[in-house]
């Protein structure tokens, strides 16, 4: 860097040399006080002659200082109009000092960034670029020897540009990669954030200085974190020490926030699409929930949203009045052609932020639903055997398909059957159960399998609390009694109007008769509180969950659906979730020897419906979001260690052969890819050693919290981060078209200055004047 003398430069040029030019008035004042006098010579006065000369050497010395105190004075007036200020570049070569000061542009360029605001007709990122250009103009002339920097907060640890100087050609070039700059689909993490440009810093020893300036639309649940709010204490404030710590005592920091989001952004999203039944199956419906925010301050009167499977569209009703700052759950209705994996695309009309109008969701369409029936009562009389009416319920004849496929074994068969090819197991009045049996079931209900329990005679109390409760920790989340035998029929009551088996059900005054089946007889039993999981406690993690924690699911409550009422409330029909699948027990018979429920024509819907919400889904229905890696597991006894990927741009974009790492235990391996950009579906094509290619497909979103453009302004972030020092500007015309934070004014320095020479002026004029 070249040394460089101070120079100061003014707000207002044409004022200082006006006012330099006035101190000349002294001066002519001086001269003009100089008139020569006619001398009269006069004896009496040769002795103040005499005494004049001896002091008029003193006399001028005062007159000089005097004059010099005025000029000085006057000078400093016409500064003080002129407001000179220096750039830390010239205090640094004024004083000697060689430093290398970093001047560092962070980009947001996230998701949010792309909208395209009304009211100025540019998008975020534009506004972003443009006020990096009004601030280099500003560099370049206030501190041409600084070096500068281009960081992207998506890839805050590589910068786009480190270290670049402001010559003519290597600024064209800053500018080129600015303007080349997109958002991306990502959402950012300020603490992510913070902690990258500090050890970008770290790797630079000569770096002594340097201006951070932070350009975003700085939304709210990103920079104001909910701990934060009304506390000015926030552990939030910490966020900024990685780059506090860097700079410690004998480094220069400085940090500007530009503001460049839109404060009256609007936005509708789709936030969430999630299964309402448990799997699909090919030529039935199956029932989507699509969650619709209105990000805005005006209510939605009508809103058409559109799905299609596979490219073909499906029609759905459009949803009516959505509010402001609202979201709505909405059921869709979609037929499957045919099995196999499948995407679904849910989607909104384009608005200013087109990125998150739509959601997708992979399903693995099953040819049917395969439910394993383990009799435990059977019976050579159809009408007295355990599973003939619920066989017959499953699948019933017709031509319309149920999506079941029901398959009928004994007791001893169920331990020599392979419950990883069923999606649901059914255990009806069913006594002897092993411990391979009741292993192989808690197994299968972990990774994600279905398990229905229908009590009966048949029944050992004392052994399914033994071998299924375990309290609490095992499959049954009940504590089994004896049966009950009302003097008067039982009545069967919907409690949870939500449940997907049977909310169609509970509608107000039972219209269709559920309350008047007759129960005469069923299992008393206690719902067992679940134990709090411990940390070495496990679980099986779907794709993206990291590995050691334990499944949301694994802690979930039970739920009481229904409840037989009669001398009092019993429980009747119960769920609770267990890993990553749900048990759901019937406390009454699957046969007419407790009822006659299968008389009533509410025992068909029911039975498909209960069957459909705790069926196995597939390993395809899962969710990432933009920036998470996917992570594809499987058998390395049954596939191939290598792989074909293809993305969302496939067959635009080359599929990519991965190659599979091991998994931890040597039981599973994996196929892994990092590289997630880009929201849609991601197809792992898996070459199977005996069969033809499997495809896996994942489906990859948008992060919701994107949607919502609530602005923090410098109140709330001053608020956040109350022990960071930092400058804000909201909106790139605050810069006036300048770096104008970066300069040091003088006029305070001029304006004490001025008045210690008027106070010192005054005092010797009074005191050298009374003297003579």
């Amino acid at each position: 860097m070249e040394s460089r003398f101070i120079l100061a430069q003014f707000v207002s040029p044409a004022l200082f040399y006006v006012g330099a030019g006035a101190v000349a008035a002294p001066i002519l004042i001086h001269l003009l006080a100089r008139r020569r006098f006619k001398r009269i010579r006069w004896a009496a006065i040769e002795f103040l002659i005499q005494a004049e000369r001896r002091n008029r050497r003193r006399l001028r010395m005062e007159e000089w200082i005097l004059l010099a105190l005025r000029c000085l004075a006057v000078l400093l007036v016409a500064l003080l109009i002129a407001r000179p200020f220096l750039t830390p570049t010239q205090l640094a070569a004024g004083f000697g000092r060689q430093h290398r000061v970093d001047r560092v542009f962070v980009l947001d360029d996230s998701l949010s960034m792309g909208y395209q605001s009304a009211g100025i007709g540019r998008t975020s990122i534009a506004s972003a670029k443009l006020a990096v250009r009004r601030l280099l103009d500003s560099i370049r002339q206030e501190s041409p020897d600084d070096t500068v920097s281009l960081m992207r907060m998506s890839h805050i640890r590589e910068p786009v540009l480190a270290g670049g100087y402001l010559d003519d050609r290597q600024t064209e070039e800053l500018l080129m990669l600015v303007e080349a700059i997109e958002p991306t689909q990502r959402t950012i993490d300020v603490g992510e954030v913070v902690e990258g440009l500090a050890e970008v810093f770290r790797r630079a020893p000569d770096l002594t200085g340097a201006v951070v300036y932070f350009i975003s639309d700085f939304q709210r649940h990103n920079w104001v974190l909910p701990s934060s709010q009304g506390s000015s204490d926030s552990e939030s404030s910490g966020v900024f020490a990685p780059l506090v710590s860097w700079a410690g005592e004998d480094r220069g920091l400085r940090v500007v926030m530009v503001n460049v989001g839109d404060p009256s952004a609007s936005n509708l999203a789709v936030s969430e699409v999630g299964v309402s039944t448990g799997a699909f199956v090919a030529g039935t419906t199956a029932r989507l929930r699509a969650n619709v925010s209105n990000y805005s301050e005006q209510s939605i009167g009508e809103l058409a949203l559109r799905v299609a499977v596979e490219n073909v569209p499906k029609p759905v009703p459009p949803i009516r009045d959505l509010p402001a700052r609202q979201s709505t759950n909405t059921e869709l209705e979609v037929e499957f052609a045919r099995p196999g994996p499948q995407t679904i695309r849910v989607e909104l009309p384009q608005d200013s932020l087109p990125a998150d109008n739509v959601r997708y969701l992979a399903a693995d369409v099953a040819s049917a639903i395969r439910i394993v029936l383990v009799n435990g009562e059977p019976s050579p009389d159809s009408y007295n055997d355990e599973v003939t009416f619920l066989k017959t319920a499953l699948r019933p004849a017709g031509t319309m398909f149920s999506g079941n496929e029901p398959i009928v074994v004994d007791e001893a068969e169920l331990e020599r059957t392979d419950l990883t090819t069923f999606s649901v197991v059914v255990l009806a009045n069913v006594y002897r159960l092993s411990d391979p049996v009741v292993e192989a079931l808690e197994r299968f209900v972990r990774n994600g399998g279905g398990l229905v329990v229908f009590l009966g005679d048949q029944v050992d109390p004392d052994l399914y609390s033994g071998l299924l409760s375990r309290g609490g920790k095992g499959l049954l989340p009940l504590k089994l009694g004896g049966v009950v035998r009302p003097a008067n029929p039982a009545k069967l009551v919907v409690t949870d109007a939500t449940h997907p088996a049977l909310r169609g059900l509970s509608r107000e005054g039972d219209p269709l008769g559920l309350s008047q089946v007759p129960f005469f007889q069923f299992a008393a039993c206690e719902p067992v509180s679940e134990p709090k999981p411990e940390m070495n406690d496990v679980q099986p993690t779907e794709v993206g969950q990291p590995a050691g924690k334990t499944n949301e699911a694994a802690a979930s409550s039970l739920r009481i659906i229904a409840q037989f009422q009669a001398d009092r409330e019993y429980p009747a029909i119960v769920e609770r979730s267990f890993g990553l699948g749900r048990v759901v027990v019937i406390t009454t018979t699957a046969d007419k020897e407790w009822h006659l429920w299968p008389d009533h024509p509410t025992f068909v819907p029911v039975m498909i419906e209960l069957m459909h919400h705790v069926a196995k889904r597939s390993e395809n229905e899962r969710e990432l979001w933009i920036g998470r890696r996917l992570e594809i597991p499987f058998d390395p006894n049954m596939y191939d260690s290598t792989a074909l990927l293809r993305t969302p741009g496939y067959p635009a974009e080359a599929e990519v052969s991965i190659n599979a790492t091991p998994g931890e235990g040597g039981d599973l391996a994996h196929f892994v890819w990092e590289n997630v950009e880009t929201a849609g579906v991601y197809q792992f094509v898996l070459r199977s050693r005996e069969s033809a290619p499997v495809v896996r497909l994942v489906a990859v979103n948008t992060d919701p919290r994107e949607s919502d453009l609530a602005l923090a302004r410098e109140k709330d972030l001053r608020r956040a981060f109350p022990k960071l020092s930092f400058e804000y500007f909201e909106g790139i015309d605050q810069l006036g078209g300048g770096a104008g934070e970066t300069r040091v004014e003088m006029w305070r320095t001029c304006l004490l200055m001025l008045a210690g020479i008027l106070f010192v002026e005054q005092g010797l004029a009074w005191f050298w004047g009374r003297r003579r």
